[in-house]
């Protein structure tokens, strides 16, 4: 059994300021509480996009799973793919795959990322 305190493992997460989209809003990165010798296997962040703006078109090595927390939005994937994204949605992009959402509705749209090297990277 692992000497790690489960009390200070477990709990609520606190979120750090990241960066800021050029046009849609803050990212912020969450400060998982797991020690550095057995770390998670993926990463959080949470994130907003104002109406009327979209987030940066974002192409990296890493898998990604977004869960749509309010607002509505247009999402764009792999060139040439679209869809309406609405609350409570979850969407996934494989690693590379272009894509970014333009926020069409009244209200911010927020999401939370959760994303992980993929095993053969």
């Amino acid at each position: 059994m692992s000497s790690t305190n489960l009390a200070t493992t477990s709990g609520p997460v606190e979120f750090e300021h990241w960066y800021d989209f050029s046009e849609g809003g803050p990212v912020h990165r969450a400060l998982l509480p797991y020690p550095a010798e057995a770390p998670a296997p993926f990463e959080v962040a949470r994130w907003s996009v104002a109406p009327g703006t979209s987030n940066d078109l974002d192409v990296h090595r890493s898998r990604e799973v977004w869960i749509v927390v309010s607002g509505v939005g247009i999402l764009t994937w792999a060139d040439d793919q679209a869809t309406v994204v609405r609350p409570g949605e979850v969407v996934a992009f494989e690693s590379r795959v272009p894509h970014q959402v333009r926020n069409d509705g009244p209200e911010t749209l927020h999401a939370v990322s959760v994303y992980w090297m993929p095993s053969d990277d």
